[in-house]
């Protein structure tokens, strides 16, 4: 009887040890815009476009330099033309945005 006792306690404590994983993927698709020294730029009202073939898709930017898509899943399947426009609609950068990706990090 004692010896059941002390092999339960060590299933329990055994279970207990156990840690479990996290899940460290994005779900969509994040551009992030950095200077040359990979800071992130201040993108209040920026808009990031992406293009493939006729289709174009439209995120706008957070404060912190993110634009989340929340209609493209990831990994992407296909590649992509990245557009980012300032608030007044000026072109900062086009980007080309490969397939097989999570996050894509747009330095200019």
């Amino acid at each position: 009887m004692m010896k059941r006792a002390l092999m339960v306690k060590k299933l329990k404590a055994s279970a207990l040890k156990k840690k479990k994983r996290i899940r460290q993927t994005f779900d969509r698709l994040h551009v992030i815009a950095t200077n040359l020294s990979n800071a992130a730029r201040d993108t209040t009202g920026w808009t990031a476009t992406l293009t493939r073939g006729t289709t174009t898709i439209r995120a706008d930017f957070d404060e912190f330099g993110v634009a989340r898509f929340g209609t493209i899943s990831t990994l992407t399947t296909v590649s992509y033309v990245l557009r980012i426009r300032n608030a007044d609609g000026d072109l900062l950068a086009t980007r080309n945005v490969p397939a097989d990706i999570e996050v894509f990090v747009a330095r200019f």
